[in-house]
């Protein structure tokens, strides 16, 4: 069987903390604070080195939830 996309197994810890990261996004968002790898890393009480590894997803949610709140 040939995959044209690759998917990555992640951990259940890893699959919480990334919807961690999209209810944080989605609350500042919301309340038009800005959403800075600095204020995430404060909001979800790990150090900002962690959530530079989740860079690429961060910013892909961060798109999502901001186009979102456009619609509405």
């Amino acid at each position: 069987m040939n995959f044209d996309r690759h998917y990555e197994d992640i951990t259940d810890t890893e699959a919480n903390f990334i919807l961690d990261i999209y209810e944080a996004i989605d609350a500042l968002v919301y309340n038009g604070k800005p959403v800075t790898l600095i204020r995430l890393a404060y909001e979800l009480g790990v150090s900002s080195e962690e959530l530079s590894d989740y860079l690429p997803t961060i910013i892909t949610i961060l798109n999502k939830v901001e186009e979102q709140y456009e619609v509405r």
